[in-house]
């Protein structure tokens, strides 16, 4: 074998759009204050370290568009700011409360220290723009960015309306190019989606290539030469990879994962559960819900009664597995590479990217560890998907079959009795559109209208929300989302419809409510 295998490391970011400018504090925008705080800067600080130290190799991000445009929203901005002083302050009252405590202490002044890193952080290192950073730190060859498709639809449930994914496509584009200032060439399919004939959409759009779960690329037709070990070309000439199982268990598995391990932090067990008010104050309650402060305590260990957390401890052992999960990437290669003549053998990882900081609060030590591990390795790189390419004696073209990462390995999780009344809703919408799309001129109130419209249907047709429902996580909330995007629609439809222009300030309101997309125009919703 020629050369050092390739370890992609894969990490997707994206989080549903919430943006409720109605209220001081909405509980669901602590979904990216958290993964802000636990994530993404932590991610930004890893990599500036390791960029500082000179350690080679390159971390593959996807940012969905809903994410980039809440990294780039004054308001959310604004309140995240907040968010950190609050946490900031809380801090120092943890310091005042557990003075008495030795134990608990340490730990409360490994907290405030690392609240003052993340100000900083924010403040100074990203001066309070996160995509500026990671623009810095992909053209000092530490990350590669692509994206994920619109506002995250699971496209299998609109393969008979290809029109909806060519729009969610358009909006793709657009919102990386705005981000980022070049035009996407990798894709992460939201929820691994795929169905046959996709890939022939992707290449309308430019897209080079894109990621599948393990079984969408070892059932293709033909079988690829070296499995999911190396990428293969599909019909529409697209590259593309499956994900290596082994190396996904080590890090997922909920029994054998390393997240696991009792040693680390416990997620469950924030202050915020144990308490009052009183002392956390109005900021850390929505009404009578807690919200999580982000100050735990305690490690995993077992039963009810858990142990005290040790920082270093846990972050020495993120370490360990680091290295552990890299002598076993490198034993995959050393093993493969006899059989695959001088094609290198590529292992791609991919992972939600909140799982590394906010799920696995080590997780970022763990990205650390792999990147100073690899850099010593003979045998292996952590490498861009830039460069992934099918062998050259694979002269086949495969074609994927459909499949998804969810539960099951295809559509049961976003297609199923629970959330079938979604799919009526949505084809409502989209008939009402097309009426009124097609009729001309219109005035300067109802391309206004129409543009809302068109977002109101790109925010429904996430796939956030039939997660949610099918797995009881927010189940309300994303309920709740999905009757209000459609009753929106349906009073912006009567609007355009009537030509009435007493509701311009209801108009208004939702514009500047859901301003996800602000360019939208008819060169998007044509699609439609």
């Amino acid at each position: 074998m020629n050369g050092k295998g390739k370890l992609l490391l894969l990490l997707h970011a994206h989080l549903p759009f919430v943006r409720n400018p109605d209220y001081d504090r909405f509980l669901e925008e602590n979904w990216l204050f958290e993964a802000l705080s636990e994530t993404y800067l932590p991610l930004v600080q890893t990599l500036s370290r390791l960029a500082e130290k000179g350690i080679p190799g390159t971390l593959n991000l996807s940012v969905s568009a809903p994410l980039l445009h809440m990294l780039a929203d004054s308001l959310l901005l604004e309140r995240y700011t907040r968010h950190l002083q609050e946490q900031l302050a809380l801090s120092e009252k943890e310091l005042v409360r557990l003075a008495n405590d030795s134990e608990l202490l340490e730990i409360a002044r490994f907290y405030h220290t690392r609240q003052l890193e993340l100000i900083d952080t924010w403040d100074h290192r990203c001066g309070r723009d996160v995509l500026a950073t990671f623009r810095s730190l992909e053209s000092r060859g530490k990350l590669t960015l692509l994206t994920c498709v619109g506002t995250h639809p699971f496209l299998p449930a609109y393969q008979s309306d290809l029109g909806s994914i060519r729009f969610q496509l358009a909006l793709t584009v657009k919102a990386f190019e705005t981000a980022f200032h070049k035009k996407p060439k990798g894709l992460w399919l939201p929820e691994c989606g795929y169905f046959d004939g996709l890939d022939a959409l992707l290449a309308e759009f430019g897209f080079e290539y894109f990621f599948l779960e393990t079984h969408g690329v070892l059932l293709a037709t033909p079988p690829p030469r070296y499995g999911v070990f190396s990428p293969m070309r599909t019909p529409a000439g697209l590259c593309c990879m499956g994900r290596e199982q082994s190396s996904s268990v080590e890090v997922w598995s909920r029994t054998h994962g390393y997240p696991g391990h009792p040693d680390y932090r416990e997620f469950f067990r924030d202050i915020s559960k144990e308490l009052g008010k009183d002392y956390l104050g109005e900021y850390f309650f929505a009404g009578d819900t807690p919200i999580d402060t982000g100050f735990k305590y305690y490690r995993i260990t077992g039963g009810e009664n858990k142990a005290i957390y040790r920082p270093w401890q846990a972050m020495l052992l993120a370490r360990e597995h680091a290295r552990l999960f890299i002598a076993n990437r490198e034993a995959t290669i050393l093993s493969l590479a006899p059989q695959m003549d001088s094609q290198k053998p590529s292992i791609l990882c991919p992972y939600d990217a909140e799982l590394f900081g906010h799920w696995w609060f080590e997780g970022p030590q763990f990205i650390e560890g792999l990147f100073e591990r690899a850099a010593a390795s003979h045998s292996l790189e952590m490498a861009s998907t830039e460069g992934m390419q099918p062998d050259s004696g694979d002269i086949e073209k495969h074609h994927p079959i459909f499949s998804s990462w969810g539960e099951g390995g295809f559509g049961s999780v976003w297609i199923n009795s629970e959330v079938d009344w979604i799919y009526p809703l949505c084809y409502k919408m989209l008939a009402c559109f097309r009426e009124c799309s097609a009729v001309k001129p219109v005035s300067k109130m109802q391309k206004r209208i129409l543009a809302q419209m068109a977002r109101e249907i790109a925010l429904f047709q996430a796939s956030d929300w039939a997660f949610m429902i099918h797995n009881h996580s927010a189940e309300d909330f994303a309920k709740s989302q999905l009757h209000e995007y459609f009753e929106k629609f349906t009073r912006l439809y009567e609007m355009f419809s009537t030509g009435s222009a007493t509701d311009l300030d209801f108009l208004s309101k939702i514009e500047a409510k859901d301003n996800i997309f602000p360019w939208m125009n008819e060169s998007f919703y044509h699609f439609l």
